[in-house]
């Protein structure tokens, strides 16, 4: 669904609940290499059912709308996601801008095998890769989350993952894509560490940790990290990191509906 993101209070974005689906993701992405880039996209496992995405907003700090949105299938059976033609102009992201996109699922988590940024013709920037892990949430018991953070990244170079800033909110209503953000303030203020808010995860490992909060039916629970370029130095060329690295801040969301879809 297409959507010109605009610039919401804090109480916009807690009530607008009705764009809470079985599984929300949004990413805060600040472009710190020294090549400009035009689009974004991301890679998720398997043919997934996407919902919903969101393109931009319209004004504000993190302000960038994309026109184009594409949700294909890859000839290996993966699912494609790419943000195109921002402003409809094929406005640039040079070195240091932002921009904020999104997506919902219809099942519990989205497996992320790749993300990217891409030029302005669409292919992906040599040796570009975001950073990113795959992210599940889990409610063994009926009010009491897991949250799984796993490294599948199918990239060239095998690159650790380096997770800060771990927190986590209980909220009292599913937040809109849009609210998933670090524009909105009274999500930023109601966050938590989560265990000491810092992991590391190498090629194809996991970690699952149990949330310290109780998350009543209607509620919802969202987990915030952060994953950046100095990560990378693991495992890309100096010069391809430095090319196409990527700040961010990733939002994780996860409804606890009753009769929950998420065992």
């Amino acid at each position: 669904m297409k959507s010109l993101g605009m610039k919401l209070s804090g109480l916009a974005f807690l009530l607008a609940a009705q764009g809470a689906a079985a599984y929300d993701y949004n990413v805060d992405l600040r472009n710190t290499g020294t090549t400009t880039a035009y689009d974004v996209a991301v890679v998720l496992d398997g043919a997934e059912t996407v919902t919903n995405t969101f393109d931009g907003y319209g004004s504000g700090a993190w302000d960038g709308y994309f026109y184009d949105v594409s949700n294909q299938p890859t000839a290996d059976g993966n699912t494609v996601i790419h943000w195109q033609n921002m402003w409809g102009n094929n406005s640039p992201i040079p070195p240091g801008d932002q921009i904020h996109v999104g997506w919902s699922t219809s099942d519990c988590h989205s497996t992320i095998k790749d993300m990217y940024w891409t030029s302005k013709t669409g292919g992906r920037i040599r040796g570009s890769v975001i950073l990113n892990v795959s992210t599940g949430i889990s409610y063994p018991t009926p009010t009491r989350p897991v949250i799984r953070f796993d490294h599948i990244y199918a990239t060239e170079v095998a690159v650790r993952m380096e997770l800060t800033n771990v927190r986590f909110a209980v909220v009292n209503q599913g937040l809109s894509l849009e609210g998933l953000t670090s524009a909105n303030q009274e999500l930023m203020a109601q966050l938590r560490p989560l265990g000491q808010g810092r992991f590391t995860l190498d090629p194809g490992q996991s970690i699952s940790l149990d949330v310290p909060a109780t998350v009543n039916a209607g509620q919802a629970l969202v987990v915030v990290y952060d994953t950046g370029a100095t990560a990378a130095k693991a495992g890309l060329a100096a010069a391809a990191a430095s090319a196409s690295s990527a700040l961010a801040t990733h939002f994780t969301q996860v409804v606890n509906r009753p009769n929950n879809p998420c065992p």
